[in-house]
């Protein structure tokens, strides 16, 4: 069974961070969102500052969250979400044609499932990314028990 990232909001903070763009709901489908990244080596293009380096991307809207939880889906949903980042990216993000938008949400989404097997079910990720040699970018990922609170999951 794949896994994906779901966004966690523990208070309002990231509505804070990301008032300039917005900030994901809790449990709204996210991607590593490492495609939209800024060119992290001439410094951060966005003024407010987008917080592309450190955050997790909305698969369906422009919005950011900084904590993801590791869910179990389907292969079914993995579609799903092929189909719905690339309506966004075609939308929203002006891609030239269907073609290369859904070419690039596959891209983006099955690698966010290769970055979510690496962790078990249920925990919490961040992501911290910074300049990479030849104008890449390195990702660490950093998991988190998820917060329990007596018998209720925060």
């Amino acid at each position: 069974m794949p896994k994906f990232l779901k966004a966690v909001r523990l208070d309002d903070s990231d509505a804070e961070r990301y008032a300039a763009t917005a900030a994901c709901d809790a449990d709204e489908w996210v991607c590593t969102g490492g495609f939209t990244v800024c060119d992290l080596s001439a410094g951060y293009r966005c003024n407010p500052r987008c917080f592309c380096d450190e955050s997790f991307l909305s698969i369906t809207r422009r919005a950011r969250v900084t904590l993801a939880e590791v869910v179990d889906v389907s292969d079914a949903d993995i579609e799903i979400f092929k189909d719905q980042l690339a309506q966004h990216l075609l939308f929203d993000w002006k891609a030239p044609d269907f073609e290369t938008a859904r070419a690039v949400a596959e891209e983006e989404i099955n690698y966010t499932v290769e970055t979510a097997e690496g962790f078990a079910s249920e925990v919490w990720v961040t992501v911290k990314r910074s300049p990479g040699e030849g104008g890449g970018i390195n990702e660490k990922y950093d998991q988190y028990e998820r917060l329990m609170i007596g018998s209720h999951n925060l």
